[in-house]
C-alpha cells in the first residue's frame, strides 16, 4: 500500500542525507579496503613459480615441514576472509587432497593457512618464487 502523503510504501525507510551520506562512505571505503587487497595479492604473487599439472595451474606454499600445491584461481580470488580450499600434499608414494582454510594477511603480507577443521590455527606458508 502507498503512503499518498509521502508517495512512499508502507514499511520502508527514509535515509536523511546525512546517512545516505555516511552509508555511501562506508561502502566507497569497503570498495577501497577489497581493492587494495587484490592490488597486494597481485603484486604478492607476480614474482612466484607456476606450476602446471594435467591443464591446470598450481602455486607451491610451503612451511617448514610440508608442501602443498593451490590452484592459481583460488589464490587469485583471495580476501581478509576466510575461503576452504582443497590442498593438493606431494609425497613419496601419493599425491594426497586434504580440505583445509586459506585467507590472506594484508598486515604482514603472507598466506595463512589452517589445515585441521576442528582446531583452526592458521600458520604462514611461503609461495616458491620463479
Amino acid at each position: 500500500m502507498l503512503n499518498h502523503d509521502k508517495g512512499v510504501e508502507k514499511g520502508k525507510k527514509l535515509y536523511t542525507p546525512e546517512e545516505k551520506k555516511r552509508i555511501m562512505q562506508e561502502l566507497n571505503e569497503e570498495r577501497r579496503r577489497k581493492q587494495r587487497t587484490k592490488e597486494t595479492i597481485c603484486r604478492f604473487l607476480a614474482n612466484k613459480k607456476i606450476y602446471t599439472y594435467k591443464g591446470t595451474e598450481y602455486y607451491k606454499v610451503s612451511d617448514y615441514k610440508q608442501s602443498f600445491y593451490i590452484e592459481t584461481s583460488v589464490m587469485n580470488s583471495l580476501d581478509a576472509s576466510v575461503q576452504e580450499v582443497e590442498l593438493e600434499r606431494t609425497g613419496y608414494t601419493a599425491n594426497r587432497m586434504q580440505k583445509g582454510f586459506i585467507k590472506w594477511d594484508p598486515v604482514r603480507e603472507t598466506i595463512l593457512i589452517s589445515l585441521s577443521n576442528v582446531r583452526v590455527y592458521y600458520k604462514p606458508f611461503k609461495v616458491e618464487e620463479a
